[in-house]
């Protein structure tokens, strides 16, 4: 087995005389000790630590015409990760905004209506006037008092 080509690399070669993170270099940034740059202009995407290119990112700072703001996420309305069509793209001011979008859509696929919340023990979903919210607990009363109960009676 080769080494890479690279000097000072003594990796196997994976592709083109390249070990695997210089070839990905050599994709993503045209040279296999490429980085990404460091001035980036609209419509260039994100980069990842091992060179992917956002590439849905990259479609979204295209039609808005700038770069997209720390913080900023895009979320596929398919859910389809590999559908990068503007139209499939929704641009969220932040995360917590995208989970909400992924929480109302689920919520309307399965029972349909959006503002209703799934209950974590028994995982149906419900009106939220039934259901105790918290900032990390959403469940019924009733599931809560079954599910300590059961904790009572199977203690060692």
């Amino acid at each position: 087995m080769t080494a890479c080509a690279f000097p000072g690399c003594d990796r196997p070669i994976r592709s083109r005389g390249y070990c695997r993170p210089h070839y990905r270099r050599l994709i993503a940034y045209g040279d296999p000790d490429g980085a990404p740059p460091k001035n980036r202009r609209a419509g260039t995407g994100h980069y990842l630590a091992r060179g992917y290119v956002l590439l849905h990112q990259w479609i979204a700072e295209k039609a808005i015409g700038k770069p997209l703001r720390e913080g900023i996420e895009v979320h596929h309305v398919d859910y389809n990760p590999s559908n990068n069509s503007k139209s499939n793209l929704v641009v969220c001011p932040d995360a917590a905004y995208h989970d909400l979008l992924h929480q109302r859509t689920d919520a309307l696929n399965a029972c349909g209506h959006a503002d209703w919340r799934k209950c974590r023990l028994c995982k149906r979903y419900d009106d939220p006037a039934n259901l105790y919210i918290s900032k990390t607990n959403v469940h019924h009363n009733r599931c809560m008092a079954a599910y300590y109960k059961n904790r009572r009676q199977n203690k060692p």
